[in-house]
């Protein structure tokens, strides 16, 4: 089934006529009218053998030439001297020239040319043309959208955050996990900064003999193990921040001096048990020498066993005096009720769990002598025995203790903590301590806060403790208490931040580190994220201005063809099969 394609024909001037023939579907409109064979195409192999021998022969470069480039060679040769010359029978002399006039020849004949060019130019128009224009609005979409996309932006954003949380935590970010695990040495100058601050600001010192005497006048209650308030700020103020040790040594010195002995007396015995075990074995070893240069020797007792027959063995001593075993003239001196000694019952023996040597084991020679100072009750041989009264127990001399039970008895003043105890380790780098501490610093905080409260608000009915102390000591005027807040205030804030917790944090915990460490590992990794986008984009957007800029040559080579192509078809259309009819080929959008 064939389509019908409109054309339109124009008078011009009643002489002349122009044919509009659709640029795209020309070559259905010339075949549906008949003006090119359906089998226009039959002649094409031995056309492509023509061009090759034609080529060969010309030394030419092979590749596709269509009717107009044969007819330029072919004008070419015509046109070099001799090459128009004719023989008789009016072919070319010139055998280049006739070989590419058979070539010309062989296009025009089923009007081949006009069918190819028809078939370029509406492979151009519906395809190449189009794909080309589509390449270019393409390419410059995505210049503009790559263009457009926050790569730098972000990579900006990331590499300020990453900064900032460096520096909010103190590190360069050079070697963050190396970094981070040597912040706690930064604490050390800030717990001795701090406590500076404590003993050289008046207004804390006052603070402190405020909230002392204010607990003495209003009788607070303290715990067993404080004498006064804020225990641990006094001692600071008073001694510095001084290591476990140095406190352990302030608070219990005699602790610490028992320990040394003990250290001492250990080392001694340590040593002695060595040269003992050290002459022992060198004993031994004499010993097993000498046993093996000697020969067997045997202990003469003085004894002989005389045996006979039924009867039983008696042992003959050598002064000749004979003991029988079953003799019943055994004398087994008397064993009468008035030789037994009672023994106190009220007595007791202390037992001291051994060290491991002799100097450990606990003498109860106190507990004997007063025993034997005591008259002994003797039991009379009765027939009914009355019972004697329990003598009352006479309060004993305690032993001297020996270093180990001196060291247990100052253990039970120490305070008591969960965790291990470095000694060298200062009083606010260890935990539980620096926990006190800052509950002591929140507690005067709070004492300050609710005391100027209560001197703002004196007026009300509800604070009448300020009727109730008439103390010198207590008497301070807002304007101080504020002042005293205030200093309170800045060293909690000091040690409280973030920075100083996240230290702590690290100090304390090993995960801490490695999420931290993971966390500004994802910030380097999104600062990478981003320069890697960025350089994929400037790729991405040089490669598509290499491809637009082909594109657009492309398109003005074949816009340039595409024009002349026209040209030769309405030329040819026209001599060929309309009589000279001028002949209009539409192009649906422009060629420029």
């Amino acid at each position: 089934m064939t389509t019908r394609i409109k054309t339109k024909t124009i008078n011009v001037n009643n002489d002349q006529e122009i044919v509009d023939v659709p640029g795209n579907k020309l070559l259905e409109w010339l075949t549906d009218r008949k003006k090119i064979p359906q089998h226009w195409k039959r002649s094409q192999a031995n056309l492509l053998k023509l061009i090759d021998g034609a080529c060969e022969l010309s030394s030419i470069e092979k590749k596709e030439y269509n009717y107009y480039d044969c007819q330029r060679i072919f004008k070419e040769f015509e046109s070099a001297p001799g090459g128009n010359a004719t023989t008789l029978f009016g072919a070319y002399s010139n055998v280049n020239t006739q070989k590419w006039y058979e070539v010309i020849k062989a296009y025009e004949k089923d009007n081949y040319h006009i069918g190819e060019s028809c078939q370029i130019l509406s492979h151009n128009l519906n395809y190449e043309i189009p794909n080309l224009r589509k390449t270019i609005e393409k390419a410059i979409k995505t210049i503009e959208e790559d263009q457009k996309k926050p790569y730098l932006k972000n990579k900006t954003t990331a590499i300020s955050t990453f900064k900032k949380a460096c520096s909010d935590i103190g590190i360069k970010g050079d070697r963050i996990r190396e970094e981070i695990i040597e912040l706690p040495l930064q604490l050390t100058p800030l717990f001795n900064e701090v406590v500076d601050l404590l003993s050289s600001n008046k207004s804390v010192l006052n603070a402190i003999e405020f909230y002392t005497n204010f607990s003495k006048l209003t009788k607070v209650e303290l715990s067993n193990s404080c004498k006064e308030p804020l225990p641990l700020l006094l001692f600071l103020i008073k001694n510095g921040n001084a290591t476990m040790k140095e406190r352990e040594r302030i608070i219990n010195p005699q602790v610490i001096q028992l320990n040394e002995q003990i250290k001492d007396i250990n080392t001694d015995d340590s040593n002695n048990n060595n040269n003992n075990n050290n002459n022992k074995k060198n004993d031994n070893d004499n010993n097993n020498n000498s046993s093996e240069n000697q020969p067997n020797l045997e202990i003469d007792w003085c004894i002989t066993e005389d045996t006979s027959m039924g009867e039983q063995p008696i042992i003959v001593w050598e002064d000749n005096e004979v003991i029988d075993l079953d003799s019943q003239n055994i004398q087994w001196d008397d064993f009468s009720m008035d030789t037994i000694e009672i023994v106190d019952g009220s007595s007791t023996i202390e037992l001291v769990e051994s060290g491991g040597d002799d100097n450990n084991i606990v003498n109860n020679k106190t507990n004997i002598e007063s025993q034997e100072q005591r008259p002994q009750p003797q039991l009379q041989p009765q027939p009914q025995p009355q019972p004697q009264p329990q003598p009352q127990p006479q309060p004993q001399p305690q032993p001297k203790p020996k270093p180990q039970q001196q060291q247990q008895q100052p253990q039970q003043q120490q305070d008591k903590f969960d965790e291990p105890i470095n000694p060298n380790e200062t009083i606010l780098e260890y935990r539980p301590l620096r926990n006190q501490f800052l509950d002591e610093l929140f507690e005067l905080e709070i004492f300050l806060n609710n005391r100027c409260f209560e001197m703002e608000k004196s007026n009300s009915m509800m604070f009448g403790i300020d009727q109730l102390l008439n103390d010198d000591s207590t008497d301070i005027s807002t304007s101080q208490c504020k002042e005293y807040l205030k200093s309170i205030s800045d060293i909690l804030t000091k040690l409280s931040n973030t920075r100083v917790r996240q230290i702590l944090e690290i100090k304390s915990s090993k995960k801490f580190v490695d999420r931290l460490v993971l966390q500004f590992t994802q910030k380097q990794q999104n600062i990478s994220k981003y320069t890697q986008l960025i350089i994929e984009s400037d790729q991405k957007i040089e490669d598509l201005n290499l491809t637009l800029g082909q594109s657009r040559n492309k398109i003005d080579q074949f816009n340039k063809e595409t024009k002349l192509l026209k040209l030769n078809l309405e030329q040819s259309i026209s001599i060929s099969l309309f009589d000279k009819k001028k002949i209009n080929i539409l192009i649906p959008f422009s060629l420029n």
